[in-house]
């Protein structure tokens, strides 16, 4: 019997690039002190900013968040979740 697999319908949230940049420039933060920040390299916070990576696992937004604190935590989504 296999065993069901989960759905990944919440494990990964659209990115606003724009938005996203935004944010980290009101924050006085480069490319590279919010990556430092949020655990990731500075390519893929680039990559986030300039669209070629739509999509962040969920993790990765919570800790956007957490870092740059906008005023409502749903900032950088494009949409509610992307499969």
């Amino acid at each position: 019997m296999k065993t069901p697999r989960r759905s990944r319908a919440s494990a990964f949230v659209a990115i606003n690039g724009e938005a996203l940049r935004e944010a980290r420039k009101q924050r006085g933060l480069s490319v590279e002190q919010l990556a430092t920040r949020v655990g990731v390299t500075k390519a893929y916070i680039s990559k986030l900013e300039l669209g070629y990576s739509p999509r962040c696992s969920v993790t990765v937004h919570a800790s956007l968040v957490q870092s740059l604190r906008p005023a409502r935590s749903d900032a950088f989504r494009n949409d509610k979740a992307v499969a």
